[in-house]
């Protein structure tokens, strides 16, 4: 636990418990995939997100990679600018997704694509992820995956199934295709999710009723990146517990993420602190 850094430590303890009195019967957990989930380093490198497995492996067509690198270049710089406002982010974040979306249509994507992109390239689960996860299960509580990635609701299930950790009380809030007679992609899911749009208004979306979740009202929240931290806006809440992973960066990211959790777990830290505060959770509730 050397990479963790308590940034609110009184509301951490504050808010957690509120988690431990509350119980299993009132929690929920609000998770992000990429970086969150999954490993941002793997032996010293970079893992691959799940668009980047695609890209790096060539299922796309020839001048794909140059292209959504072109977008990238473009428009990642506004995604970390503090002097724009977060309804110009997220406009600008949903023009850069639409438009990389349409060009993974353009270039060809294929549902077989996406399940060798995860079986060959994709990121491992953080140290604790698999064993977290299926307490979750065991106890039927649920966890709601916001996910902003290419390869959409259908790739994700895809990836926990292979792992064995896809669950019933697994709610996924991600981006999705509409597939052709042969598979091929034709058009996107609405409403498209971005970075500064993972919470509450998307969720009617991809849930047919939000009222057995409006009794979990305890939040244990789990993310990589600014937007991350407002996963639980618009919920109705009695607690809220952040724990942000700042997995590189750091000097430069460190004073915004202070802003946003309650704890940071740096430098691409193990998943031990969420496990850990799952089981004394379930066992506070026994």
């Amino acid at each position: 636990m050397e990479d963790l850094m308590f940034v609110r430590r009184d509301n951490f303890e504050r808010q957690k418990q509120r988690l431990f009195k509350g119980g299993a019967d009132r929690l929920k957990v609000l998770a992000d995939f990429d970086r969150t989930l999954t490993a941002n380093f793997i032996k010293g490198r970079k893992a691959p997100s799940l668009v980047a497995a695609l890209r790096d492996g060539h299922y796309l067509s020839p001048d794909y990679a140059a292209k959504a690198q072109a977008l990238y270049d473009y428009y990642q710089p506004f995604e970390d600018d503090a002097s724009l406002s977060p309804e110009s982010k997220s406009s600008l974040m949903l023009e850069w997704w639409r438009l990389h979306f349409e060009l993974l249509i353009t270039s060809g994507l294929r549902q077989e694509d996406i399940a060798a992109a995860i079986d060959n390239q994709l990121a491992n689960l953080r140290a604790g992820v698999s064993e977290f996860l299926s307490l979750l299960s065991l106890r039927g509580i649920p966890v709601i995956i916001f996910s902003a990635s290419g390869l959409g609701r259908s790739g994700l299930k895809y990836f926990l199934t292979r792992r064995g950790l896809w669950s019933d009380n697994i709610i996924l809030a991600a981006n999705d295709f509409i597939w052709g007679e042969k598979g091929t992609a034709v058009g996107i899911c609405e409403p498209i999710i971005h970075s500064f749009n993972k919470n509450q208004s998307v969720l009617p979306s991809f849930i047919n009723s939000l009222d057995n979740l409006k009794s979990r009202d305890n939040i244990l929240l789990l993310g990589d990146s600014l937007g991350d931290a407002a996963m639980a806006d618009g919920m109705s809440a009695a607690a809220v517990l952040k724990i942000g992973f700042l997995n590189d960066k750091i000097s430069e990211n460190i004073s915004a993420y202070r802003q946003c959790y309650d704890a940071l777990i740096l430098n691409d830290g193990d998943f031990s602190l969420p496990l850990e505060i799952l089981r004394n959770l379930l066992a506070y509730a026994d």
